[in-house]
């Protein structure tokens, strides 16, 4: 699933704790980069848990029935440590050949990451199958760095006994931000906020993307330019102006949000479509799905995801590409989507993700995946999220406008 400059869901109580590991969909690693004639191919990947580590599992062992020889080890550390410790695992003895990465951290891994358009020529793989968003998000310098195994657009969940004990209309796959904020207002009181707020930029990026401003352009960091300003001004103003939310505290965890709408305390929330089981299982009412507002209300879906890709230094690429041709086969992702949740980067195998859930939330992560952009990042991203998650506080209590906030932050990151 994946996830933000991939962070991780926060957690509800268990079943939030199993809902953020498994969002951080963890990769594998294993000995040396060998074919199933030399030796199991090895994968290094984020492993925070054992519910990571079940995940890649799944994708070898589904992948298995795909190729029967297919022989591939995991092994890496947490998520918010893999980013650093996997340039000092390629440096050392007997590198790993797969790697994983997240399309929004695809950018930073560049430098690692063999160019595969030679491979997917050679062995046929057809890319037109993959979600054309999450393919973009994984080229680096004109060339695909990485095979998606998911494409997550994000999305608006909310309360559909709220809304209907409001007398509401329940959105569809389209949802204009005027609509939005007057449902919004109806469901607001005095001790009451409709939509929970997470920190950080992640879902302030989905609500600009969803009106079309980003905040990369070719590579680099562009966060004062003028779209990109009104969107996130327009996303503080929800807060400060429009009084439909709280102020996320700057401490919080994304679970502080995530609780906050399974509990009724609030009856709205952006996040992943990864969270859908954790949170229909957590909520004591029914839930609705629909597309992150616009202001025309079409849907323009952020997606998040993550990969497989190859070291540069692998001495086996054939060996290691036709493991990525079996692990993201359509049977592996339709296997993944019912078992892990994950919305699956081949169309053909997202009914599988469909399955078991509202016809409503299939519309709306379909709507979002025909018009969709990939969070793009630059190596400096965890940057941008810390400063964002301190100063974006200020804008919320609209103490400091987005022109501000947006302004220091691209300058202390200094591009």
């Amino acid at each position: 699933m994946t996830p933000r400059s991939k962070r991780t869901a926060g957690r509800i109580g268990t079943a939030i704790v199993l809902a953020g590991a498994m969002t951080a969909l963890a990769g594998c690693s294993g000995g040396g980069g060998g074919s199933s004639a030399s030796g199991p191919i090895a994968m290094y990947t984020w492993v925070s848990s054992q519910s990571d580590r079940d995940q890649w599992e799944g994708f070898i062992s589904l992948g298995k029935k795909e190729d029967p020889k297919l022989d591939v080890t995991i092994d890496g550390p947490s998520f918010n440590d893999y980013w650093t410790k996997v340039k000092t695992r390629l440096s050392g003895s007997n590198p790993p050949c797969l790697l994983t990465t997240q399309a929004a951290r695809a950018q930073e891994l560049g430098g690692l990451l063999m160019p595969l358009n030679d491979l997917i020529k050679k062995y046929k793989l057809d890319t037109s199958a993959f979600d054309e968003s999450m393919l973009k998000g994984m080229t680096v310098d004109g060339t695909i760095r990485a095979i998606p195994y998911d494409a997550e657009p994000i999305v608006l969940y909310y309360n559909l006994d709220a809304f209907k004990k409001a007398g509401i209309t329940p959105p569809t796959t389209t949802y204009t931000r005027d609509q939005f904020i007057a449902d919004a207002k109806k469901l607001t009181t005095a001790n009451h906020k409709a939509l929970a707020i997470e920190p950080g930029f992640f879902t302030v990026n989905a609500w600009t993307i969803a009106d079309g401003a980003e905040a990369v352009k070719k590579g680099k960091l562009d966060l004062t330019n003028s779209k990109l300003v009104d969107q996130v001004q327009s996303y503080f103003d929800l807060v400060s102006k429009e009084g439909i939310a709280k102020a996320p505290e700057a401490a919080d965890g994304s679970d502080v949000a995530q609780a906050a709408f399974t509990s009724g305390n609030a009856d709205m929330l952006i996040e992943g479509p990864w969270m859908y089981g954790t949170f229909a299982d957590a909520a004591k009412f029914d839930m609705g799905v629909t597309v992150v507002p616009s202001t025309s209300g079409e849907a323009h879906g952020m997606t998040a995801g993550s990969g497989f890709g190859i070291a540069k230094n692998c001495k086996n690429p054939d060996a290691a590409f036709k493991a990525i041709q079996a692990m993201t086969a359509t049977s592996v992702l339709e296997g993944q989507a019912a078992k892990r949740g994950i919305v699956p980067s081949r169309a053909e195998a997202q009914p599988a993700w469909a399955d078991g859930k509202t016809p409503e939330a299939a519309s709306a992560v379909k709507a979002l995946l025909g018009n969709a952009t990939a969070q793009l990042t630059t190596p400096t991203w965890n940057q941008v999220e810390t400063l964002f998650t301190q100063y974006g506080v200020e804008g919320y209590r609209g103490d400091k406008t987005a022109k501000d906030v947006l302004n220091t932050i691209q300058h202390s990151v200094g591009e």
